[in-house]
């Protein structure tokens, strides 16, 4: 498979993932809490598949580069899990396309990917659409949720980044399984290494929060694959086709059905950025 077909398969598991943890968020567990489990497991499923191609880093810097994926995929997951408690998973998704912006600045200057007039005119009309999806009554809708869902974004952009130095020299699968696990161990030791929060979040969520993770857990393979075999400014706006699943999956599922006429038409600006994208 290319790097679009994992692109797009990871922006599949992604939305189901996020949709499944606004499902059970809405039960208001402890984010922190949900971190840990959530991504520990998300690695734990990763780890049978490890061991096909695995090869350590040979530079010590890759160490580095693996540190900034924990810390900041860490940043990522829990504030869109906070996130997640307050807004849609629709409105959390078209957030999220901010990152376009700061993909193809990071693109440039860290990994020297060229800016070419295709992808500007895309991710201009990336944030076009978002501002649709958040424009009521003559003013940007702005709360909390937003806010947390922005900084879940440029906390993510950076991870990407780390991500994409890393896996030109460390095994992709066992990459996203070692940040994944690591990153349930930081939300634990966050939480004073205190089980009894752990054991009253599955208490709360049950089965539902494995599942989470194991989708989680997939998308980060995907992922890591599509990073390893293609520029960061074009995989990552093809994983958001996770948002177009995730508007369907909120309509249908979850009955997110406000300001849904503006939440298509912005969506549908983003889709097009992200096939001029692909095409160019």
């Amino acid at each position: 498979m290319n790097w679009f077909t994992f692109a797009l398969l990871a922006g599949f598991f992604f939305a189901a993932s996020r949709v499944a943890s606004r499902v059970l968020l809405r039960k208001h567990g402890n984010a922190l809490a949900f971190t840990a489990i959530h991504d520990f497991m998300a690695g734990l499923f990763l780890v049978p598949f490890i061991f096909s191609g695995l090869h350590w880093p040979t530079q010590s810097i890759t160490w580095l580069y693996f540190a900034g994926i924990v810390i900041f995929a860490f940043l990522a997951d829990w504030l869109a899990f906070v996130a997640l408690k307050i807004i849609d998973v629709s409105l959390n998704q078209i957030i999220n396309q901010i990152r376009h912006v700061l993909i193809l600045v990071g693109g440039l200057i860290i990994f020297s990917e060229a800016i070419t007039w295709a992808k500007v005119i895309a991710v201009v009309l990336i944030i076009i659409g978002v501002f649709i999806a958040l424009f009521e009554k003559s003013k940007i809708k702005i709360n909390k949720g937003i806010i947390l869902s922005a900084l879940s974004t440029l906390t993510a952009v950076i991870a990407f980044h780390f991500a994409k130095a890393t896996v030109a020299d460390f095994s992709e699968t066992a990459t996203a399984s070692f940040e994944l696990m690591l990153i349930g161990v930081l939300s634990f030791g966050l939480l004073r290494f205190n089980p009894r929060k752990i054991s009253q979040e599955i208490k709360l969520h049950k089965w539902g929060i494995v599942i989470s993770g194991i989708l989680f857990g997939a998308f980060e393979a995907l992922l890591f694959f599509a990073l390893k075999l293609g520029e960061a400014s074009r995989v990552i706006p093809v994983t958001q086709s996770a948002l177009i699943f995730a508007l369907l999956a909120g309509v249908l599922f979850l009955g997110e059905r406000s300001r849904l006429l503006q939440k298509i038409l912005g969506t549908g600006l983003i889709v097009v950025g992200i096939i001029i994208i692909y095409i160019f």
